[in-house]
């Protein structure tokens, strides 16, 4: 018999392929982030100040020329409106070269954010393949809950993660009733402060490409976007609450 796929089967869902990234890289990455994100800002500040300029200079022109305070200050405007369209064309190519590296950056941490989801995920991965992960399971593939609560009290007091990792796949195995030892609590006291760390330096990296986007959708359009502001902070403190500390750029 063929086993086939009915059209409401959902098949599971996997990261786009990608790099993992360690905390190293990852606090490389949001160093990196970080500092473009700043570039950008520079560059910003530097063409809205020649629009002020060009919109200021074109402003005491018309009152030098005798027109009045509101006449010159609508030649002051209309300027504005001119130079921003101008400098804005000409400064696409250097703003979106920064803007795509930042987008790259944060579509690049999927896969990352994905094995990095949670403790259990995070420690489900420790020592995969390895030779003293297969000797573990092998071990304590017939223990039972009052040694496989032993073996969870050695890895948390070692700090073996491959230990760990092995005792926290058994107990998943087991029925809830009979496990001794929670495999969320032993992976939270084995890597639970590194996922939060590396949670939150994905998250920066993606509150700096978005900062960036909206910073720069501002500068074209010459207003100010409150929704993106609000949705952006709104972000930021959610990403801070659920890593539980936010990791700064070295």
């Amino acid at each position: 018999m063929t086993a086939t796929i009915s059209p409401d089967d959902n098949p599971p869902t996997l990261p786009a392929a990608g790099t993992l990234y360690g905390l190293p890289e990852l606090a490389e990455a949001l160093a990196a982030a970080t500092r473009l994100e700043e570039k950008h800002g520079a560059m910003i500040e530097r063409l809205e100040a020649a629009i002020l300029k060009q919109s200021q200079d074109a402003a005491e022109s018309a009152r030098r020329a005798g027109f009045g305070k509101l006449d010159a200050q609508n030649a002051g405007t209309k300027m504005g409106v001119k130079a921003r369209n101008d400098v804005r064309k000409i400064s696409d190519d250097d703003r979106w070269a920064i803007l795509r590296q930042l987008d790259a950056m944060a579509s690049g941490l999927s896969a990352s954010e994905a094995l990095w989801a949670s403790p259990i995920v995070a420690l489900a991965r420790m020592g995969l393949g390895s030779d003293k992960r297969t000797n573990h399971i092998a071990q304590l593939s017939g223990a039972g809950p009052a040694e496989l609560r032993t073996a969870a009290a050695l890895a948390a007091a070692t700090l073996d993660r491959v230990l760990g990792a092995s005792v926290a796949s058994l107990l998943d195995r087991t029925p809830v009733k009979q496990r001794m030892v929670s495999p969320q609590e032993l992976a939270e006291r084995l890597i639970g402060d590194d996922v939060r760390q590396a949670r939150a330096a994905i998250a920066a990296v993606k509150q700096a490409h978005q900062r960036a986007l909206n910073a720069d959708r501002e500068f074209a359009s010459g207003r100010r976007n409150a929704t993106a502001r609000i949705a952006s902070a709104l972000a930021e403190r959610d990403a801070a609450k659920n890593a539980g500390a936010a990791v700064e750029a070295g």
